[in-house]
């Protein structure tokens, strides 16, 4: 290894391109590279660590154990270069940059119009959204590359601090006109809330018909059930936008799923995060 040079940002990058694609020539497109260019920096990366970093079969592209150690690494590294390149690069007048987290669906049903309203109370603030799970939300909380998270779970871990904030109310709806008997039984779709909501889910509703689709985007399930009349729980927040648009199936109730707000118990720069902290709690 001695006289290797160092791996650098690029490099990183296009290792994540092939890992998330599993194919060199859709990495080479989605990166505007040459295949040969994506192949020599993987073959780069592998000289200088030592290590194969993708099983290669026809078709098949798999990470070995080396790469899959590599990658979570390579997102740690990405995301801390672009934060970096972030508050370094921002003008004067934004000296402060905060990076907020959430899955889809909470950006879709809360934290999305929170934002717009984070932005006007604190103008000086430069944001940065990363859509997320709710394990790497953790891992990055703990890691200090994420200021502050909204996951629908509290996070069990003593370095972070978590505060409840106001719940979302999940109804199950079907887009207007649609017939609701077909709606819940031929097309129904299963919108992950979190793991408390699953379990509530499969005690509540036991019998019925298995959904022809699990998703985590709210968004994403809203546009396949208009599409094939099927239904979904789904966040008032949404259906209210479009209240002609879809129909509440009342006989199944309300579902209140709370939210949670987390952050690292020693975030080095509490004094800016405490007033933002707060009004997200008053939301």
């Amino acid at each position: 290894m001695r006289g290797q040079p160092p791996v650098d940002i690029q490099q990183l990058k296009t290792f994540l391109e092939v890992c998330k694609t599993r194919h060199f020539g859709h990495a080479a497109q989605n990166l505007y590279l040459t295949q040969s260019a994506v192949s020599f920096r993987i073959r780069q990366l592998e000289t200088q660590l030592g290590t194969p970093l993708f099983n290669r079969h026809r078709n098949n592209l798999q990470l070995t154990h080396a790469g899959e150690r590599l990658k979570v690494h390579a997102e740690t590294i990405i995301t801390t270069w672009q934060r970096a390149q972030q508050e370094v690069s921002s003008r004067d007048d934004q000296h402060r940059a905060l990076t907020l987290g959430a899955s889809a669906n909470i950006w879709s049903a809360w934290l999305g119009e929170a934002l717009g309203e984070l932005h006007e109370r604190f103008p000086d603030v430069l944001w940065r959204a990363d859509t997320l799970t709710g394990d790497l939300m953790v891992r990055r909380l703990l890691e200090r590359t994420l200021d502050l998270a909204v996951l629908t779970d509290p996070p069990k871990v003593d370095e972070l601090k978590t505060v409840a904030l106001q719940p979302l109310t999940l109804v199950m709806a079907a887009p207007a006109g649609a017939d609701i008997e077909r709606a819940l039984t031929d097309a129904y779709v299963l919108v992950d809330w979190g793991t408390r909501f699953m379990i509530d889910h499969a005690k509540r509703f036991a019998h019925s018909p298995s959904p022809v689709l699990h998703t985590g985007d709210a968004r994403l399930a809203m546009a396949f059930v208009r599409r094939h009349q099927g239904s979904a729980f789904l966040p008032t927040s949404l259906l209210d936008a479009e209240p002609d648009d879809w129909q509440r199936i009342d006989s199944y109730g309300e579902m209140h799923k709370t939210l949670y707000l987390a952050h690292h118990a020693h975030h080095p720069d509490l004094d800016s995060l405490s007033p933002v902290i707060d009004c997200l709690v008053r939301r």
